[in-house]
């Protein structure tokens, strides 16, 4: 009962939740006497025994669901009467039972679970079961995974650990293909491949049949300032021709593949395409360029510049100088003030699209 102090001997076995305050946890109790022997030895009530939940994404304290994505770790004490000095615990998804007085306990798959507890202790036992207390939610798009039964219908949990796609790919990622362009809400369609061009970088062996999806594919968007989840990263990729927009933002595993403008020669001294999420490592400065062509109707990402350079068959998009890109990391790139097509060679670095005035990582 939120709100209320329990009755004298019942012992709380973490803080009440007060809704207005949002908290993720809340302690049931019924309003009764506590169980134990009297000042004349006699029982005084009955035995008292409910469940605290915490760890909870959201809970709803009218319905008393405590939710979250799978996998979902939450943590349960006893409350009731203090006469019950031992417990067990059924989680509801065929694990072992456990005899700690406050476990914590993983659910990996969604689905909705029943939760028992049974406390004994010398005056009796007494059971509480909290029907449908735990519901675990299906994955997103682009939300890490460890099997493709987390994943919401009609997306699968594509580079799992083991399945070839590099060291990044600690979990998976749930995906599908997008060539219709539709990934859902919080969900972008990129022209890039989860599995093997990934795993090109890993010692050079080939992904398995099953550890990819084929490109374009759903991943989390983190357009607009929206963030990723932990471990994975915001890049800029190809929309490609099934996406509405030419370039979106979405969610990679941290070194997975490299961003616009990064550097992209390997240890050997070649140009990994397959290294960027542009798909194109271009011959630029000592260390090359993950870059994009940008002749015709297509266009470069958000704040670059398509220019045209010096030994280059097609104009390609330069990243704008930053504090996030100050392009000091390749001795033979420096930070280049844009001049428009009719400037002439001395007018400094030549663009077709971008903003004239500023200053874009170029050659020297």
């Amino acid at each position: 009962m939120v709100g209320r102090r329990p009755p004298s001997g019942i012992a709380v076995g973490a803080a009440l939740c007060i809704a207005a305050l949002g908290c993720n946890q809340r302690a049931y109790m019924a309003p009764r006497t506590d169980a134990g022997p009297g000042a004349d030895g006699a029982v005084m009530g009955p035995l008292t025994l409910d469940i605290s939940v915490t760890g909870c994404a959201t809970f709803d304290v009218t319905t008393v669901v405590c939710s979250g994505p799978a996998p979902l770790t939450v943590s349960f004490a006893p409350v009731g009467s203090s006469a019950l000095t031992s417990f067990l615990w059924t989680f509801g998804d065929g694990t072992p039972s456990s005899s700690e007085r406050a476990p914590s306990h993983t659910y990996a798959l969604p689905k909705s679970y029943d939760v028992k507890v049974t406390g004994a202790g010398t005056v009796g036992t007494v059971s509480q079961v909290r029907h449908g207390l735990i519901s675990v939610l299906p994955l997103s798009a682009g939300a890490a995974c460890d099997v493709d039964s987390q994943c919401s219908d009609g997306l699968r949990c594509a580079c799992k650990l083991g399945s070839g796609c590099g060291p990044a790919f600690s979990r998976g990622l749930c995906s599908t293909s997008c060539a219709t362009g539709f990934c859902g809400a919080g969900a972008v369609c990129a022209a890039i491949a989860l599995g093997a061009p990934f795993a090109a970088g890993d010692g050079g062996s080939p992904a398995p049949a099953d550890a990819g999806v084929t490109p374009p594919v759903c991943l989390a968007s983190c357009g607009g300032g929206a963030a990723c989840a932990a471990g994975l990263v915001c890049q800029q990729l190809p929309g490609g021709a099934a996406s509405a927009l030419p370039w979106v933002a979405g969610c990679l595993p941290i070194g997975a593949a490299k961003d616009f403008g990064a550097s992209c020669r390997n240890a050997d001294g070649a140009l990994e395409d397959a290294a960027c999420t542009t798909g194109l490592c271009a011959d630029i400065g000592a260390l090359g360029v993950c870059s994009a062509a940008c002749t015709g109707g297509e266009t470069c990402p958000s704040g670059a510049a398509c220019a045209t350079l010096p030994g280059q068959p097609t104009p390609l998009c330069l990243p704008a100088c930053s504090p996030a890109n100050p392009c000091t990391g390749d001795p033979s790139l420096q930070c280049t003030v844009a001049t428009d097509a009719d400037a002439g060679i001395d007018g400094g670095l030549t663009i077709s699209a971008g903003i004239v005035g500023v200053a874009y990582c170029a050659p020297k």
